[in-house]
C-alpha cells in the first residue's frame, strides 16, 4: 500500500508542515468568503473577477517568472539582486501604467462602467507583484518558508479586515478591490521587512543578460496554472456575463483546494513517493464532490447555489489531475518538459471558450474531460520514466484508489437520504467516517519497507535515456 497524509504520522509537525501554506491561504479565503459573500452577491464578485482576471494574468506572467528565473540562476551576486529589482520596477511601473491608460476603453467595451473604475484602481498590482520578485526569490533561495507564510497571512488578514469594513458599510465589490490591493502592499511590505537585507538600486548590463538567460520555459511554466485559473473566470464572464463569473470562481476553487493541499510534499522522485502523493488526492476530492452540497447549504447563500454542481464536477477532476501530477514529477528534467504546462493552459482556455455558450455545467464537465485526455496522454511518460517499477506502483496504487472510489459512491448514494433526513453537521460527521470506513477497510495497512519498489536507475533519471524519451 502507499501512505497517506491521513496515517498518523511519526512527526506530526514535520509531516503537517508542507500543508500549512496552502491550508492557511484556503481556509482563511473561504472564511473571508463566507462573510462577504450575502452582502456583495454572485454579480458584485463577477465583476471584480472580470476587472481583476487580465490584471492578474499580467502580474502573474511578469513576475512569477522572474523570481523563478533568480532561484534557478546556479551563483547570484549582489549585482543581480539590484539588477532584478530595478529591471522589475521599471516593468512593473511601465505594465501598470499601460493598464491605467486602458482602463477607460476596457469600461466602454465591457458596457460597464464599474468594471472600468475598478480596473484602473486595479492596475496597481502589476508594480506591487513587482517588487515582491527580489524578497520572494531570496527566501525561497535561503530555504526560508516560514516569513512567506506569514507574510501570506499578515496580507490575509489585514486584506480581509478591510473588504469587511468596506463591504458591511455597503462599498459592495469595491471591498474586494480594497481587500486584494491592500493584502499585496502588506505581503510586499512584510517579505521586505523580513527579507533582512538590503538591495542596492544598481543595473548591470552583464547581470540582467544573466537573468534574460535564465528566463526560459522552465521559469516560464510556474506561471501557467495561475494564467489557467485566471483566464477560467474571465473567459466565462465575457461569454456569459458578471454572475457567471462570480459563481465559476466558487466553484473552481473547492478543487484547486484540494489539489494544492494534497499534492503539497516533498519532491522526492522515488516511484513510491509519486505514487503515495498522487493518490493520496483521490479520496478527498471524491468525499468533497460527494458532501459539497451538504456542508454548502447551511453556510452559503442560496443566490450561489448554481456553483455548487459545477463545484462537484471540477472536484472528480482530482483523479485526473492526480495523474497528470505524477507525468509532471516524473517528466522533470526532459527538453520538452516545460512546454507541457503551457500545452495544458492553453487547451483548457480553448475548451472553456468552446464550452461556455452552453452553461457552467458544460464548462466543468469540458474542463475536467480535458484534464482526463492529458491524464490519458500522461501514463505513457510515467510508464517509461519508473520503468520496471511500473507494475509494482501500479499494485501498490490499486486498493488506496480502489478504497476512495468505493467511498466516493457510497458517499454519493447516502449524502442525499441521510442530509435530508439529519441536520448537516450529524450528517457529515455520519458520511464522513462510513467513508473513511469503508477507505480504511480497501486500503488495509500503509506500506513499510519490507516492499520497497524499485529506485529509479541513474541511466533512467537522464533526459536523453529511453526512459524519459517518451511523451
Amino acid at each position: 500500500m502507499v501512505e497517506t497524509p491521513l496515517d498518523p504520522p511519526r512527526n506530526a509537525v514535520a509531516a503537517l508542515r508542507p500543508y500549512f501554506a496552502p491550508a492557511l491561504r484556503y481556509v482563511g479565503w473561504f472564511a473571508f468568503f463566507l462573510l462577504l459573500a450575502p452582502v456583495i452577491g454572485p454579480r458584485g464578485y463577477g465583476l471584480f473577477m472580470l476587472a481583476l482576471s487580465g490584471i492578474a494574468i499580467i502580474e502573474a506572467l511578469l513576475a512569477a517568472p522572474v523570481a523563478q528565473a533568480l532561484v534557478n540562476l546556479a551563483v547570484v551576486e549582489e549585482r543581480h539582486w539590484s539588477t532584478a529589482l530595478v529591471t522589475m520596477i521599471v516593468t512593473g511601473a511601465g505594465a501598470s501604467g499601460a493598464l491605467y491608460a486602458l482602463s477607460n476603453t476596457l469600461g466602454m467595451m465591457m458596457g460597464e462602467a464599474a468594471i472600468g473604475d475598478m480596473f484602473r484602481s486595479l492596475a496597481i498590482l502589476p508594480v506591487l507583484g513587482a517588487l515582491t520578485v527580489v524578497p520572494m526569490a531570496a527566501l525561497r533561495r535561503q530555504g526560508r518558508d516560514g516569513p512567506v507564510i506569514a507574510a501570506s497571512a499578515a496580507g490575509l488578514a489585514a486584506g480581509g479586515g478591510i473588504a469587511l469594513s468596506m463591504a458591511w458599510a455597503g462599498a459592495g465589490p469595491w471591498s474586494l478591490v480594497a481587500q486584494i490591493v491592500v493584502q499585496r502592499l502588506v505581503e510586499c511590505t512584510a517579505l521586505w521587512g523580513m527579507l533582512g537585507e538590503r538591495i542596492g538600486i544598481v543595473w548591470s548590463r552583464r547581470r540582467f543578460n544573466d537573468l534574460v538567460g535564465a528566463l526560459d520555459w522552465r521559469a516560464l511554466a510556474v506561471a501557467w496554472p495561475a494564467v489557467s485559473r485566471l483566464a477560467l473566470c474571465l473567459v466565462t464572464g465575457l461569454i456569459l456575463g458578471p454572475t457567471a463569473a462570480g459563481l465559476v470562481m466558487l466553484a473552481a476553487r473547492p478543487a484547486k483546494a484540494v489539489a494544492d493541499i494534497f499534492l503539497a510534499g516533498t519532491a522526492e522522485r522515488s516511484p513510491s513517493a509519486i505514487v503515495g502523493r498522487a493518490c493520496r488526492v483521490v479520496f478527498p476530492a471524491l468525499l468533497a464532490s460527494a458532501l459539497l452540497p451538504v456542508a454548502l447549504l447551511p453556510i452559503v447563500d442560496l443566490r450561489w447555489w448554481g456553483a455548487v454542481l459545477p463545484a462537484q464536477i471540477l472536484l472528480l477532476g482530482g483523479i485526473p489531475a492526480a495523474v497528470i501530477f505524477a507525468r509532471t514529477v516524473c517528466a522533470q528534467g526532459r527538453p520538452a518538459e516545460p512546454l507541457w504546462p503551457l500545452m495544458q493552459a492553453v487547451g483548457g482556455i480553448v475548451v472553456v471558450a468552446l464550452a461556455a455558450p452552453s452553461g457552467l455545467v458544460t464548462i466543468a464537465m469540458a474542463s475536467v474531460g480535458w484534464a482526463a485526455v492529458i491524464a490519458l496522454v500522461s501514463l505513457w511518460p510515467i510508464r517509461r520514466t519508473l520503468g520496471a517499477g511500473w507494475r509494482a506502483a501500479l499494485a501498490d496504487a490499486v486498493r488506496p484508489c480502489g478504497g476512495a472510489v468505493i467511498a466516493g459512491l457510497i458517499a454519493f448514494l447516502l449524502a442525499g437520504p441521510i442530509g435530508s433526513a439529519l441536520d448537516p453537521v450529524p450528517a457529515l460527521c455520519l458520511l464522513s467516517a462510513a467513508c473513511w470506513l469503508a477507505y480504511l477497510v480497501i486500503r488495509g495497512e500503509p506500506a513499510t519497507a519490507e516492499r520497497p519498489i524499485a529506485p529509479l536507475t541513474a541511466a533512467a533519471m537522464q533526459p536523453g535515456s529511453g526512459a524519459n524519451s517518451g511523451l
